[in-house]
């Protein structure tokens, strides 16, 4: 293979400290291990700086550029590419990777000022899936609709953004889908029949496991019983992750089981979410936003892991549930479906089809349940979850993945 030089083009938001950023980490160690030159291009950090400034590690190069006065986005990705001359050769060994669905203006700068260079796109969000809650079958509608009137008036920002994105997936050499639903979409829904790839997460095993007096320890440091069963979840806190669902089962779990604990790790609406609370205020823990060490020590003493999420592409916070072995119920959500499967690797409770919440709920509940009830069971889908994550998410897959993909835009 010929070696490339890759620049990852990674904008400050929630989404880069969140999954994407979770991404970039791995994606990186993946293209440098196989030898490729990285460019990490920063846009909009250090407000207060007033210029760009940049940071050398063997061969990785990260490049910082503030956002400038101009409130125009279109105006500062054409001066972001013009710096970026300053520093990078155009050449066919050149590769833009793009994260993000505002990346249109800064792709066409890029052809104009990089036109050697070649163009890959990494699916991580779609703008009708937060709107939606992950309703494929209403987004499939709307698409095979979207000329008919009323259609336009209720759902015209999706419309719009579907045209948007298609626009943009158009001009991209290589697109990366997560997971096989996504892939289905650009295909069908997308009409992207070429050059669309399937490459899933992957995640380095850098988990150690804890003794029993380690465990007990933090248990202790946290105030939670020994006998008591901790319900883990972890992420953004939203109503497309299924958590406000969550807890409007929760109180039908400790009719039946009280003695268990949900612990709720992340930051977000937490008035929304409090609000669903009800009688349960006293069973439910709120740790904030954890960092790496701390989070994988709760992953190490949790009893089951929740992923309720209604939308997800391919779930960096699935992907440590399974590699710490953790039995985990989560739901049959786009894309969720394609990481969890029901009595291989967890539970699934089903959402239902037309969307009931009170239904979705019951079915978290008995699954909650049912794996508090079988200790059995909970072997069976830990083995499982390792057996998942060994076979489909191990860093090893996803770097094979951009090996041949690398390869192939030297065709």
């Amino acid at each position: 293979m010929i070696m490339k030089e890759v620049c990852v083009i990674n904008y400050v938001s929630n989404a880069a400290v969140y999954g994407i950023g979770s991404y970039i980490k791995e994606y990186i160690f993946c293209i440098a291990n196989l030898g490729n030159r990285i460019n990490m291009i920063e846009l909009g950090t250090d407000r207060k700086n007033s210029g760009i400034y940049i940071k050398e590690e063997e061969n990785i190069r990260t490049i910082h550029i503030p956002y400038f006065h101009s409130k125009d986005f279109v105006k500062y990705n054409k001066g972001v590419c013009r710096l970026l001359r300053l520093y990078i050769e155009d050449s066919e060994e050149l590769v833009f990777h793009f994260q993000y669905s505002n990346s249109y203006s800064m792709l066409e700068s890029v052809k104009n000022h990089f036109p050697l260079s070649k163009s890959v796109f990494t699916i991580h969000y779609l703008h009708w899936s937060a709107r939606l809650q992950g309703n494929i079958t209403l987004f499939e509608r709307i698409i095979r609709n979207r000329k008919n009137e009323k259609i336009k008036m209720k759902y015209g920002d999706i419309i719009e953004n579907y045209n948007r994105e298609k626009e943009l997936l158009e001009k991209i050499d290589r697109i990366v889908c997560l997971s096989d639903d996504t892939f289905s979409l650009m295909q069908n829904h997308y009409d992207m029949k070429e050059n669309v790839w399937l490459i899933p997460n992957g995640l380095r095993k850098i988990h150690r496991n804890l003794s029993v007096k380690q465990k007990i320890n933090i248990r202790n440091k946290y105030y939670i019983n020994p006998e008591e069963k901790i319900l883990l979840f972890v992420g953004r806190i939203d109503h497309i992750k299924g958590l406000y669902n969550l807890f409007s089962c929760f109180e039908d779990v400790l009719q039946v089981y009280p003695n268990c604990r949900l612990v709720v790790t992340g930051d977000g609406d937490f008035n929304g979410v409090i609000k669903k609370c009800k009688n349960t205020y006293s069973k439910v823990m709120f740790t904030g936003r954890l960092n790496k060490k701390t989070l994988y020590q709760l992953y190490q003493i949790a009893d089951i892991a929740l992923f309720p999420s209604f939308y997800e592409e391919c779930s960096y916070v699935g992907i440590e549930m399974m590699m710490h072995g953790l039995p985990i119920i989560a739901s049959d959500g786009f894309n969720v479906k394609n990481m969890f499967h029901d009595g291989v690797n967890a539970k699934v409770a089903k959402i239902g089809n037309p969307r009931k919440p009170k239904e979705f709920e019951n079915n978290l509940a008995t699954a909650i349940l049912e794996l508090l009830d079988s200790e059995t069971l909970c072997k069976e889908l830990s083995k499982g979850a390792r057996q998942i994550y060994e076979s489909r998410y191990a860093l090893k897959n996803m770097q094979d993945g951009y090996k041949k993909l690398l390869e192939d835009l030297d065709g």
